[in-house]
């Protein structure tokens, strides 16, 4: 604590980033290891580059496509789905700002309309990026039921839902709770 009359400290961009770096490092650790252990060890490697190429298309989705795969308008849908819940184990998650709010009690990750609209912006970006991993893990998971390997298929399907689709629908949830318009406005 800062002594009486100063005002405490804010966080550095460097301890911001390492905080958030943990989830981030733990889910991918946990999605990513068996991915990269079947493509290793069992993926041909012309299949491989190929899936992989068909997947990376994915980054060059207008933005404007994104609100047609959106589940809703509202924030019921998700809730129903218990996307709020995984908020609380992911980058500037519920859990990661109590961690440095304990320390740094003046800190908000969104407090600003620039925050609100960096929000939305990365919210985007990586909504794309488990877009493009989404259809990786469907399309190995494909290679691995034409292979016959079914335990590998829902072993990587399961690991896509978790890794991907809650990741998906989380930053279409903020999205819809910070009244954010298809462009990347708030309403």
């Amino acid at each position: 604590m800062s002594p009486p009359g100063k005002p405490t400290p804010m966080p550095s961009p460097a301890v911001l980033a390492l905080y958030n770096a943990l989830p981030s490092v733990f889910w991918s650790v946990l999605g990513l290891a068996p991915l990269a252990w079947f493509c290793y060890t069992q993926v041909e490697r012309p299949w491989l580059y190929g899936l992989l190429a068909v997947s990376l298309l994915g980054y060059g989705l207008p933005r404007r496509w994104f609100p047609t795969w959106q589940l809703s308008c509202g924030p019921a849908a998700y809730r129903r789905l218990g996307v709020p819940a995984v908020n609380h184990f992911t980058q500037h998650g519920t859990f990661i700002n109590r961690l440095i709010r304990a320390r740094y009690p003046r800190y908000r990750h969104v407090g600003t309309r620039a925050s609100v609209r960096a929000l939305v912006g990365g919210s985007y970006h990586m909504e794309r990026f488990h877009v493009v991993l989404f259809v990786f893990f469907l399309l190995i998971s494909g290679y691995a039921v034409g292979r016959g390997q079914a335990g590998w298929a829902v072993l990587l399907s399961v690991l896509n839902v978790l890794y991907n689709l809650y990741p998906i629908w989380l930053q279409q949830y903020l999205r819809v709770r910070l009244g954010a318009v298809p462009d990347g406005r708030q309403s």
